[in-house]
């Protein structure tokens, strides 16, 4: 029976999303607003402005590998509150930013501060929640939180009607200030038994992490699902506005990609009824993997074009075909793990976030005023993913939970 100040299961999931949507809101409620700061800081090189986006992520893999262990020694909320604060530290540094340089560095402290929330809200529903109850919980919660990509690019074009950019950090700033205040207020802590810090005990923890085949392999395969969505999310300005000309009707298509992410997970959660984790995960690869091959081979046939309702078409059954898998990755490959779970979520996030960030920088980088880059990197990660997932599956016997649990 739950204590009186514990969230049931419906708040607990909006507290979770919200939480969890620091970074995604940091990434795209500024993405209209690339074109406006590429001027302000007098950018050569179109693809420069990426960066924007990729440096919230290069902070985002360094911070999961402190918030993770960080939070089972001095507990998930003080963890979580700490990022916050980085977080919003940023904030203010990208608010009085003049230097692109400096505005970079704020965007790291967005990532690095980020990884708070984002990984140790993780660890905090593995405390509550295991198997495919958590895998269930894990896909509810990416409903709400997929709202965040759908909504925020259209909150950051209507700020951009009104204000300046610098206005769309001071929104960060109160969301941050948000979340912390509601965790702070309904979640009690998840994590009371907590070891006395041990740095030999922390590298078997860390060891046994690393040699999990099922942890590594299906983070890394997890890390090319979203290498697919963070390689269309950096060229998405450059694609819809500079190569479509959809102007300010960016936020509207966007948002169509995102609901197809959002629309997966509850879908997801519907599946995992039914069938296996792994099961639904490798079947919608597997998809996601033929899409790809039929529109490379349209993209070919017709010169290295495509219309913008074909690439509307390709690229929300796409990210749908991702969106199955999101819960699921994470879900299996923290799995093995009890005791250490803010430590083997943070590994694994990082490792996640490592292998996405570098397949979106070479994505985004490939950018020639085409979208066949986008294509191409999707199939590629695609038969990547599934190659490490066949992988995991035969080094480990299914459904066996590995019996180490950490210190």
């Amino acid at each position: 029976m739950r204590s009186p100040s514990q969230p049931g299961r419906g708040e607990f999931i909006v507290l979770v999303a919200t939480l969890m949507s620091t970074v995604a809101l940091s990434v795209d409620i500024m993405l209209p607003a690339f074109g406006d700061m590429s001027a302000h800081f007098a950018l050569d090189d179109p693809n420069d402005r990426q960066a924007i986006i990729l440096l919230v992520f290069a902070g985002l893999m360094v911070g999961q590998l402190v918030f993770g262990p960080l939070s089972d020694y001095i507990g998930r909320k003080p963890a979580i509150l700490l990022g916050l604060a980085i977080h919003m530290t940023g904030s203010i540094l990208c608010i009085v930013a003049q230097d692109f340089w400096l505005l970079l560095v704020g965007r790291f402290l967005h990532g690095f501060g980020g990884a708070g929330p984002r990984i140790v809200i993780v660890a905090i529903v593995r405390d509550r929640f295991v198997g495919q109850v958590m895998g269930q919980i894990m896909s509810l919660t990416l409903t709400v939180f997929m709202l965040v990509p759908v909504l925020a690019p259209g909150i950051g074009q209507v700020v951009l009607f009104v204000a300046p950019w610098q206005v769309l950090f001071a929104v960060l700033l109160a969301v941050a200030l948000l979340g912390g205040s509601w965790l702070w207020l309904r979640q009690p802590e998840t994590h009371r038994d907590r070891p006395r810090f041990d740095a030999g005990l922390m590298l078997q923890d860390i060891i046994l992490v690393l040699k999990s085949p099922v942890a590594m392999l299906y983070s890394m395969a997890a890390g090319c699902a979203l290498g697919t969505v963070l390689g269309y999310v950096v060229s998405s300005q450059q694609i819809l506005q500079d190569h479509y000309g959809v102007g300010d009707l960016f936020a509207f298509y966007f948002a169509i990609t995102a609901a197809s992410i959002g629309l997966a997970s509850p879908i997801n959660a519907w599946l995992l009824n039914r069938f296996t984790m792994e099961s639904v995960t490798a079947v919608a690869i597997a998809v996601k993997v033929i899409w790809s091959l039929v529109f490379l081979g349209v993209v070919t046939l017709s010169g290295g074009e495509l219309s913008l309702p074909a690439w509307m078409i390709f690229i929300t059954v796409a990210l749908f075909c991702v969106g199955l898998t999101f819960g699921n990755y994470n879900a299996i490959a923290l799995r093995p793990f009890s005791g250490v779970a803010g430590l083997a979520s943070s590994i694994t996030a990082s490792v996640q976030t490592g292998v996405s960030m570098t397949a979106a920088a070479l994505i985004g980088a490939a950018f020639n005023d085409s979208v066949l880059p986008v294509i191409v990197g999707a199939l590629i990660m695609g038969v990547v993913g599934t190659g490490l997932m066949q992988i995991a599956d035969r080094m480990t016997p299914p459904h066996a939970d590995a019996a180490a649990t950490g210190s």
